[in-house]
């Protein structure tokens, strides 16, 4: 059976490949911000719109040979000097939110609408980190013993440094979600983007610093992978954060050694449809949770098990839900759907659907693609074995996988691991004993696994890694617990 491709409703411009015309050259960014001083890596790097291809920046990356070893200690901060940092680069922000939004948009093909999205998030997450400095405190115990009643008091102490590695997809969110909660902790913060999104980071670390961020608690380092292992060899890094893939994720942690981590890795998220949900909701969240951001989100809906007594019907809702989401040119507030990170992105995804419908899958919407875009496509009848079911595809797809209504129950005992799953049920016991079994790090009753708030724990079990991520949860990971303990009060004393 072959894919049938619905027509584009939009016809974009190809993307191009050819050298990039003399009018359009840009002068070279420096890529590399260390010891409170920008300076330039020794590698240009072209940033290409995936959408159309033309040159909007260029970034000289380093190389790992410039990464250095060990680092100056820097001053500690008072509560309130932090918290006013974060709210003056909350407000810097909200000030250069078009600037910032049209940088993310060009350089990874994301709406602009979804990239003002990713500012006004990161916004939220600064205030909020401010708010929480007053209240990022210890605990205190009376230890009784033999010899007296001590006072026990147990505080969060920062690392020396931590690092944070991050992805392409939301590539200002990523980096704000690792800074927001250093500043929050005290600890100074070493940042290493994802090459495919460095232009969005060296604006992000402007910002920052222009809205009063200390030169001395931040460093950023753009450039491939092995900028990042060489980075990992400064022993005075104590914490790592990283957000990518399960691969990237084997080298960072076996150069990080014992050292503690944060690691989020992806997930073929799932959403759970039972008989007896609500299909019009759920239709349009499994639409909003599939095709937002062209489908590129670790917590995204990557595949929706359906009870097959409702799967016709909820495929024709999904159908239509389809239909509301235009492709097109990014930089466009109509465009929904902008593109995937290039090309390539795209001929993996269209060949993995290709192989879905060899196993007797139907593409009832999209599966058109052009250069790197990729329309919102729907599958019905997928193979709960196919590839693009058992391997995270960062795309705007919406595999339908029915399954007999009772058998969802079962879903615990065969669920691997993952981030988040949504469930779409009325039955409020049926979706605790779901909630409780699902070997997840969160469950999402009548809602998509694409939910997230700043102050909900979020991370991953098994495949998808471990350690939480939340404004509180990040701080603390980046900080030790030191006990004092107060000696017994001589007798008499008052």
């Amino acid at each position: 059976m072959s894919v049938v491709a619905h027509p584009p409703n939009e016809q974009p411009r190809a993307c191009r490949r050819s050298p990039v015309p003399a009018e359009e050259s840009q002068p070279v960014r420096p890529g590399v911000f260390e010891d409170g001083t920008w300076r330039h890596g020794e590698l240009a790097h072209e940033v290409h719109s995936p959408y159309d291809g033309r040159l909007m920046a260029v970034v000289s990356h380093a190389s790992a040979s410039e990464v250095p070893r060990g680092r100056r200690p820097v001053r500690g901060l008072a509560a309130a000097d932090r918290a006013r940092i974060l709210r003056a680069c909350a407000a810097g922000f909200e000030a250069r939110r078009p600037d910032v939004a049209a940088c993310v948009s060009a350089e990874i093909g994301m709406p602009v609408t979804d990239a003002e999205k990713e500012v006004d998030r990161s916004v939220r997450w600064l205030n909020l980190a401010a708010e929480a400095v007053h209240h990022f405190n210890g605990t205190s115990t009376v230890l009784s013993g033999p010899d007296g009643d001590r006072l026990s008091v147990t505080t969060p102490q920062p690392f020396r440094r931590v690092m944070a590695i991050t992805p392409y997809n939301r590539p200002l969110a990523q980096l704000i979600v690792k800074v927001a909660p250093a500043m929050l902790a005290g600890t100074p913060i070493i940042l290493k983007p994802s090459e495919r999104a460095s232009a969005s980071a060296v604006l992000a670390v402007e910002v920052l610093l222009e809205s009063g961020y200390p030169p001395e608690y931040i460093s950023l380092w753009t450039g491939g992978p092995e900028v990042a292992q060489a980075l990992l060899t400064d022993t005075g890094v104590d914490f790592v954060a990283f957000t990518g893939s399960a691969r990237s994720a084997w080298a960072v942690a076996a150069a990080a050694g014992p050292r503690p981590g944060c690691y989020e890795l992806g997930d073929v998220g799932a959403l759970i449809v039972c008989e007896d949900a609500d299909l019009a909701a759920a239709a349009r969240t499994a639409a909003q949770g599939a095709f937002s951001n062209a489908g590129q989100s670790c917590r995204g809906v990557k595949r929706i098990l359906v009870a097959d007594s409702v799967a016709d019907e909820f495929g024709r809702l999904l159908v239509d839900e389809t239909a509301a989401w235009r492709v097109g040119d990014p930089a466009a507030r109509t465009t929904r759907i902008g593109t995937l990170i290039d090309a390539a992105a795209v001929e993996r995804v269209h060949s993995a659907v290709e192989a879905a419908v060899l196993g007797g899958a139907c593409v009832v919407a999209g599966g058109e693609q052009r250069g790197a875009q990729y329309w919102p496509t729907v599958l019905a009848g997928v193979d709960p074995g196919a590839q693009l079911v058992t391997e995270e595809f960062l795309a705007p797809l919406a595999p339908l996988i029915p399954l007999p209504d009772r058998s969802l129950d079962e879903l615990p005992d065969t669920y691997s691991g993952g981030l988040q799953v949504g469930v779409f049920t009325r039955d409020l016991q049926r979706a605790m004993n779901l909630a409780q079994r699902l070997p997840v790090g969160t469950v999402v009753v009548n809602d998509g696994p694409q939910y997230d708030h700043p102050l909900a724990p979020f991370g991953g079990v098994g495949h998808s890694g471990h350690g939480r991520e939340s404004v509180l949860a990040s701080a603390r990971n980046m900080c030790f617990s030191k006990t004092i303990v107060f000696p017994a009060p001589t007798e008499g004393l008052r």
